[in-house]
């Protein structure tokens, strides 16, 4: 799948959930991804450049989904983004999830993401996000408030949506989140220009820790 946006020499790395997506100036690419994102990632982004008639050493900038997410998937996407910036010697841009979507919602007073389990990965206005159980999210709602949700989760939330003045009910196509977070980007690394060049790693937002299973005693 591919959508038109923006140029700017900018290398997009989305690998939070099962479906990865790259972008690079007016080409946004994704796929499927079942645990194969450490193999098919680096093979994409080479195709990518090479489909744009650029080299490594063209981009300006990258920006990647921070998360919350695939615990395995951040880690892929983040280490490449990283990987890109302290060898170009270019910057780095982390976009959380909710910062995406308030690209698309930046009314939205709670943004709540299904972070399966009977759990939600949610962030009010600009506080840090947190993790909580589906049936704690009632007590965070004040009257009037505008609440975003993934769409999928309306049955299980409807009883806790009285109070909600405004409800976005909603699943934004990855290409879209990519093609905003590219926009965003460009517009900031065409800012920093100007300034000295400087390599940050970005981390993970990491809401849940990885499912490791202990070894069993012996």
């Amino acid at each position: 799948m591919s959508s038109k946006m923006f140029k700017g020499n900018v290398l997009g790395i989305d690998t939070a959930e099962s479906e990865t997506a790259i972008g690079l100036n007016d080409e946004v690419v994704s796929w499927l991804s079942v645990r194969n994102q450490s193999k098919k990632l680096l093979p994409q982004i080479a195709k990518l450049i090479r489909s744009q008639k650029l080299t490594p050493q063209k981009i300006k900038g990258v920006v990647v989904n921070i998360g919350p997410g695939s615990f395995t998937g951040l880690r892929v996407g983040l280490t490449v983004a990283n990987g890109f910036g302290y060898g170009l010697k270019i910057p780095v841009i982390g976009m959380s999830e909710f910062d995406i979507i308030r690209l698309f919602y930046p009314k939205a007073d709670i943004i709540a993401l299904d972070a399966k389990r009977g759990e939600l990965f949610v962030q009010v206005g600009k506080h840090s996000p947190k993790m909580m159980p589906v049936k704690k999210l009632g007590g965070l709602i004040k009257r009037g408030m505008s609440i975003y949700i993934e769409s999928g989760l309306v049955v299980a939330l409807h009883p806790q949506l009285k109070k909600a003045g405004t409800i976005y009910l909603a699943e934004i196509p990855r290409v879209e989140k990519m093609a905003a977070m590219l926009r965003i980007a460009g517009q900031r690394v065409s800012r920093s220009e100007k300034k000295t060049k400087r390599f940050m790693p970005i981390m993970p937002l990491y809401l849940r820790g990885a499912n490791i299973t202990k070894p069993k005693a012996t």
